[in-house]
C-alpha cells in the first residue's frame, strides 16, 4: 500500500507541474458546456451545433467541466481529470494484483503513471480523462467480480455504454472488457462464461439505442461515423489477437492456455489505438488514444519487467534502469506537447481595445478568444468567425465561399479584427494577408512573438481603419460653432467661415486609435462664425 502511495504521489506532481492557459479543444469543450448548462437550466439558445461535431455528447462531460469551471475555474475542471487518472491507476493496481499478483500490480502501476499519456490527461480538461476512469471501472468490475455466483459482472456494461456516450471512441475497448470475465473465470465456471460476452453486448447495445433516441439523429449520425471508422480499428484488433495467441501458445512452458489467451486480448487492446489512427489517416488525437492502450498493456509490462528483475529481486538494477528510462521519456515528452500551443494571455491583451459589440472578428483558432473573454458584450460566440471555410453574400447577393469569399469579405471591411498566425490555415492565411495587405481599409495594429515547444509563433493582428465620417466625429471642438460642426459631420469640406484663433481657446485631445493621415483628416479651428462661404484649413 505504501507503494502505491508513492506512485501516485509521483503521478500527481509530475501532472501539476504543468502549466499553461488553455488549449483550444479545452476552451471549446468548456464553452460549449456553459452553452448547454444555460440551456437546461434557463432555456438559452445553443449557440452551435455541437452534438454534430463533438467526439462525445456534448450534455455530459462538458457540462460537468463547465461547471466546475464556473466555480474554480480552468484549475478546478482540469483537477477533476487528475482526480480521474489517480483513480484509474489505483484500479490499474487492483486488476493486475487479481490477474497476476502484488509484484506485478507495484511495477504496473508504476510504469503506467510515469508515461507520457497518463501524466498529459492528467492536467487537461477533454474527454479523454473520464472515459478512460468509466472503462477502467467497468474494466475493474469485470475482473474483480467475475468469480462470484451471480452475474454480477454485468453491472459493469452500463459503466461502458455511458463511457461510449462520454467519448464514442470508447466503443474500441468495450469488446475486452467483454471477453475479460470469460477468460478470467475459464475453466472454473465451465462453458456458462460462454455467455458473458454477448450478454453484456446485448446490454451495451440496448442502453445506446435508448439512449440515441432520446438524444436525436445528430447524436446518431456523430457516433455512427466514429463507429464506422472505429470497425477497420476492430479488424486489425482481432488479426492482432490472433497473432499474440499464436505466438505465446509456441512455448506452452512458459504459459498456459489461459495466460496466453489473457495476453493476445491485452496486447491486441494496446494496439487498437495505434490502428485506429491509422485508419482516419491523421494524428490529431493519437497521444490521447494511445493512454487507452497503455492502461491494457501495462499488466503486461509489470509481469515483464518481474521476469527481468528476477524472482527473488535477483537484478534489481535492471528494473531501476528500465523505470528510469520510462520516466525520462515520458517527462521529456510531456513536457514538450504540454507547451505545444502559446499561451493565449498576451493575444487577449492585445485584442481588448479593439472589441465592439455587434462587431465581427475573423480568427484562425477562435475556441480560445471565445473562452478567455466569456461574459463580454463585445465577444460574443456569434461574433467569432473562422478561417476553416466562409460563406460571404457581397452586395449583388452572389453567394462566395473559400478563398474568393473571404477576399471579398476583407475588401467590403466585413470584419473589424483579423487575426492569424499561419498554423491551421496556412493557405488560407496568405490569400487574407494578401487581401488585408491590397485593402485600405485595414492596418496592420500588432505583431505578437510568442514561442512554443516546437519555436516561434507570430501572430499578426489587423484591425478595421476608422471612416473619415468617424474619424472627424472624433475630433471633439467645445467651441465650434453648430453650422461648420454640421457640415463636417455631413462630410461637406468647402462650408464655413473660421476666424483666426484666440488664446481663449483650446482643443480638446484627439484620439490617437482614430488618427487618419494629413490628406483625409480635415478641422475646424476652436471658434468659427456660421457665415458660409470659407473652407477649413487641414491639420498638419
Amino acid at each position: 500500500m505504501l507503494a502505491l502511495l508513492a506512485i501516485l504521489g509521483v503521478q500527481a506532481v509530475m501532472s501539476l507541474r504543468l502549466e499553461n492557459t488553455a488549449l483550444a479543444d479545452e476552451a471549446l469543450y468548456l464553452y460549449a458546456g456553459r452553452m448547454e448548462l444555460a440551456h437546461m437550466l434557463h432555456g438559452a439558445a445553443v449557440q452551435g451545433d455541437y452534438a454534430s461535431y463533438f467526439p462525445g455528447a456534448p450534455v455530459l462531460y462538458p457540462v460537468l467541466a463547465a461547471w466546475l469551471n464556473a466555480v474554480g475555474g480552468l484549475a478546478l475542471a482540469r483537477a477533476l481529470s487528475l482526480a480521474e487518472m489517480l483513480a484509474v491507476t489505483v484500479m490499474l493496481y487492483s486488476i493486475t494484483r487479481s490477474l497476476f499478483n502484488q509484484r506485478v500490480a507495484v511495477y504496473a502501476a508504476a510504469l503506467f503513471a510515469v508515461s507520457e499519456p497518463v501524466i498529459f490527461l492528467g492536467k487537461l480538461a477533454t474527454f479523454d480523462a473520464t472515459c478512460l476512469f468509466l472503462l477502467a471501472s467497468a474494466t475493474w468490475i469485470a475482473v474483480r467480480w467475475s468469480g462470484r455466483r451471480w452475474p454480477v459482472v454485468l453491472l459493469a456494461a452500463p459503466l461502458a455504454a455511458l463511457a461510449i456516450a462520454v467519448k464514442y471512441t470508447g466503443v474500441l475497448f468495450v469488446p475486452t472488457i467483454a471477453v475479460l470475465p470469460a477468460i478470467v473465470d475459464w475453466p472454473a465456471r465451465g462453458r456458462r462464461v460462454l455467455l458473458y460476452p454477448p450478454a453484456f453486448a446485448a446490454i451495451v447495445a440496448g442502453l445506446l439505442y435508448g439512449g440515441l433516441r432520446l438524444a436525436g439523429p445528430a447524436y446518431g449520425e456523430a457516433i455512427g461515423a466514429t463507429i464506422t471508422s472505429a470497425a477497420w480499428g476492430v479488424v486489425v484488433m482481432v488479426l492482432a489477437l490472433i497473432g499474440a495467441l499464436t505466438c505465446v501458445l509456441t512455448w506452452k512452458k512458459l504459459a498456459s492456455k489461459k495466460r496466453a489467451a489473457l495476453g493476445a486480448v491485452l496486447v491486441g487492446t494496446a494496439a487498437v489505438a495505434p490502428a485506429y489512427q491509422m485508419c482516419l489517416h491523421g494524428d490529431v488525437s493519437l497521444l490521447k488514444n494511445v493512454g487507452f492502450g497503455v492502461f491494457f498493456a501495462a499488466p503486461l509490462a509489470g509481469a515483464g519487467l518481474v521476469r527481468l528483475t528476477g524472482d527473488r529481486f535477483g537484478r534489481p538494477h535492471v528494473g531501476i534502469v528500465l523505470w528510469s528510462i520510462a520516466a525520462i521519456l515520458g517527462m521529456s515528452g510531456w513536457w514538450s506537447l504540454y507547451h505545444s500551443w502559446p499561451s493565449s494571455q498576451p493575444l487577449v491583451r492585445a485584442l481588448s481595445p479593439y472589441l465592439r459589440p455587434n462587431a465581427r472578428y475573423l480568427f484562425e483558432v477562435p475556441e480560445v478568444p471565445i473562452y478567455d473573454l466569456r461574459g463580454r458584450s463585445d465577444a460574443r460566440p456569434d461574433q467569432f468567425w473562422s478561417t476553416s471555410a466562409i460563406t460571404y453574400v457581397n452586395s449583388d447577393g452572389r453567394r462566395l465561399t473559400g478563398d474568393a469569399g473571404f477576399t471579398a469579405a476583407i475588401g467590403a471591411g466585413f470584419f473589424r479584427l483579423v487575426v492569424y498566425n499561419d498554423s491551421a490555415t496556412p493557405a488560407t492565411d496568405a490569400v487574407i494577408a494578401q487581401a488585408l495587405e491590397s485593402s485600405p481599409d485595414y492596418q496592420l495594429v500588432a505583431v505578437l512573438h510568442l514561442t512554443d515547444s516546437d519555436g516561434p509563433v507570430n501572430y499578426y493582428i489587423w484591425a478595421l481603419r476608422p471612416s473619415p465620417r468617424l474619424q472627424l466625429a472624433s475630433v471633439q471642438r467645445p467651441m465650434l460653432c453648430p453650422w461648420t460642426r454640421a457640415r463636417i459631420l455631413a462630410g461637406q469640406r468647402g462650408s464655413g467661415t473660421c476666424t483666426p484663433w484666440r488664446p481663449r481657446c483650446r482643443t480638446s485631445p484627439v484620439s490617437t486609435a482614430r488618427r487618419a493621415t494629413p490628406s483625409t483628416r480635415w478641422a475646424a479651428s476652436p471658434s468659427c462664425s456660421s457665415a458660409p462661404g470659407a473652407r477649413t484649413r487641414p491639420t498638419r
